[in-house]
């Protein structure tokens, strides 16, 4: 018999990839890519990968990083570089070698642009001012970025062209400043309407391993390589609070420029590596993603779930049910316990259902547990049992009951336990199929 668990799966895939098409046309997405990846073998075909969703109606805005490309153009011409907690001091002298290295580093990004059909354009469209003394020390000529001019950007944006802002400021009197390619990137989240803001470079997202987990932070969603996939704002607020001294400075400083891009008006805040092939694809177009995202508006959730959804509910479920996991239901048949079922849904896109019937008697059954084919090793199926059980008090259930024939070791690991004929209702025992055989698994006192 044909083995359909990749076709299932690459159908899900597809369908996830219209789902964000979709949902991101139109969107404006910066990108902060620093400069230690132009000499990376991969470089091209992340420039190809940005260029590609710009074509498919994605506005592109790129902001460079630019510290390595400044610390050898400074080294090339003898002057030390100056760093007073991690923020380069700026003389006057280093500024020109600045500017230099900051054009360097945008030229790559415009040639690499062009050969991939797309229009880069440079300019000068921040407003900058001195930094000046803090705590003792002159920062001289490293700025902090004062205003955007957003017209000037948005018309670029709208006739197709995809701007590069270098990290330079210019004051009222046209002097420039040196500003962090940070800041600059989460100050347009201020001034412009950001679907998502990309920090891109060699780090990969952050993990749990070594960092403490507050109340908030207990359960946290992984990706397939350990790292977190999503934090909401409280979510990173929490783990910045509690791991000073365990986070290292990149992910700090990640972290405090998500939290406070997302408190300025971006959707969604990306920390990817530019060093893995197709990485930005994956973090757009899917719910997992490569890296760890901090967000704002809502990202997944369980709920109850309508008579829109039951197309997609019985889509889910007819893998397990031509597997012989789940009996076959109609579409009638979900929508009559519409109101049973809950959907786990991502972005909009439901991964997930299972049920909670009554029968009577304070006898409640779960059933109908099923997830998309490329979630489910996601913890997808543990969320939505955990969400029907917490449900059971509120509806009077005090009793629950599954029938399985192939996940009995994963239910026991949500708390069920071995039951027997005598724990069923006396309706649902008298519609035990006893040539299906399935296992009885109960919670009590629930």
């Amino acid at each position: 018999m044909e083995n359909i668990e990749p076709k299932l799966e690459l159908i899900s895939t597809i369908r996830e990839v219209f789902g964000y098409i979709a949902r991101f046309k139109g969107q404006l997405f910066v990108l902060k890519i620093e400069d230690i990846l132009l000499d990376h073998p991969l470089f091209p075909v992340l420039i190809r990968d940005i260029a590609q969703l710009q074509k498919i109606g994605i506005q592109v805005l790129i902001v460079p990083g630019t510290r390595r490309s400044i610390d050898q153009k400074l080294s090339t011409y003898g002057i030390p570089s100056q760093f007073h907690h991690g923020v380069r001091i700026t003389s006057k002298e280093a500024m020109p070698i600045v500017e230099l290295a900051s054009v360097g580093v945008t030229e790559t990004l415009l040639s690499h642009l062009t050969a991939n059909g797309c229009h880069g354009v440079q300019g000068n469209w921040v407003q900058a001012r001195s930094l000046g003394i803090v705590d003792g020390i002159d920062f001289q000529r490293t700025g902090r970025v004062e205003r955007i001019q957003k017209d000037i950007l948005t018309h670029l944006l709208n006739d197709g062209f995809i701007p590069i802002l270098p990290p330079i400021g210019w004051n009222k009197l046209g002097h420039p400043y040196n500003v962090s390619s940070t800041e600059l990137a989460t100050a347009l989240c201020e001034y412009m309407q950001v679907g998502k803001l990309f920090f891109i470079g060699i780090e990969e997202g952050i993990r749990t391993e070594g960092l403490q987990r507050g109340e908030r932070t207990l359960n946290l969603e992984l990706n397939a390589w350990g790292v977190i996939s999503a934090l909401d704002i409280h979510q990173a607020k929490e783990l910045l609070e509690l791991n000073q001294s365990h986070l290292h400075h990149t992910q700090k400083d990640y972290l405090r420029n998500a939290i406070k891009a997302c408190e300025s008006g971006a959707n969604r805040v990306h920390l990817v590596s530019g060093l893995s092939q197709g990485s930005i694809l994956h973090e757009v177009f899917s719910s997992r993603g490569d890296g760890t995202m901090v967000y704002t508006n809502q990202y997944s959730s369980v709920r109850t779930a309508t008579a829109d959804d039951v197309p997609d509910i019985l889509r889910i479920m007819q893998d397990y049910i031509e597997k012989g996991f789940l009996i076959p239901r109609t579409p009638d048949d979900v929508s009559e316990k519409i109101a049973d079922y809950l959907v786990y849904v991502v972005d909009n896109s439901i991964l997930g259902c299972g049920a909670l019937h009554d029968w009577g008697d304070g006898h409640g059954e779960v059933a109908a547990i099923a997830v998309d084919a490329n979630h489910r090793a996601s913890g997808v199926g543990e969320v939505i049992v955990k969400s029907l059980i917490g449900q059971a008090p509120g509806r009077g259930l005090t009793s629950l009951f599954l029938l399985t024939t192939q996940s009995t070791d994963w239910f026991y690991s949500l708390g069920f336990q071995d039951g027997h004929l005598e724990d069923l209702p006396e309706p649902k025992r008298d519609k035990y199929d006893r040539k299906r055989n399935s296992r009885i698994l109960v919670i009590k006192g629930k």
